[in-house]
């Protein structure tokens, strides 16, 4: 019993941060079904994304190397993307968060299109994408959400609702967020993508 009460006290949150967790998954829906939607309606919008997606690919060094390499280079690559995400409610007012919540959404739906479109198939993109795209996609949401969280409680000290006590609290619990939750589902994500998404992505190739 005292095992499962440590347990659920580390992975606890905050009652508003899951309320915003729950908010950021459902637009993030919206928005992957708008990318899609878009990308089948006008295909050739989606070559710009598809450009943009193998660049950041490259940039990262994803395409020579392999393995536990690969694993790690995509690991250290998403733990800072992630961490500068949450970092990014600091900011007042802008809310920057919602810049990657957007971008990675409608990307997502934008290449669903260019499969479907292309004549690759859906079932090639899940396959490419879900393995390792569940867990570094809740890892996303919940980045976004903790990011949207500090970034009210910044506006809060900010315009005189709130107090630098406050966001301190808030930056520890996002800090919380990221290493009790995003780092573990970043740990999975990246050995999956290296390991096993491969092996069943090229079952469709």
């Amino acid at each position: 019993m005292n095992e499962q009460q440590t347990l659920k006290a580390f992975f606890a949150l905050p009652p508003r941060l899951w309320e915003l967790i729950r908010s950021t998954a459902a637009a993030f829906v919206l928005l992957i079904m708008i990318g899609f939607t878009l990308g089948m309606l006008r295909p050739e919008a989606v070559e710009p994304l598809m450009r943009m997606f193998t660049d950041a690919a490259a940039s990262a060094g994803l395409y020579q190397v392999e393995g536990g390499v690969l694993m790690a280079t995509i690991l250290a690559n998403n733990l800072l993307s992630l961490l500068l995400i949450i970092a990014a409610g600091l900011v007042p007012v802008l809310r920057l968060s919602a810049l990657s919540l957007g971008l990675n959404a409608m990307l997502i739906g934008g290449l669903a299109a260019y499969y479907r479109t292309s004549g690759l198939g859906l079932a090639a993109y899940l396959a490419g994408t879900l393995p390792h795209g569940l867990t570094e996609l809740t890892a996303l949401v919940l980045s976004c959400a903790a990011g949207f969280y500090l970034c009210y409680a910044v506006n809060g000290a900010v315009f005189g609702d709130g107090s630098a006590q406050r966001v301190a609290r808030v930056l520890s619990e996002c800090l919380r967020v990221y290493t009790h939750w995003v780092v573990p589902l970043l740990v999975l994500s990246a050995f999956l993508e290296a390991f096993v998404t491969p092996l069943i992505f090229n079952l469709f190739l």
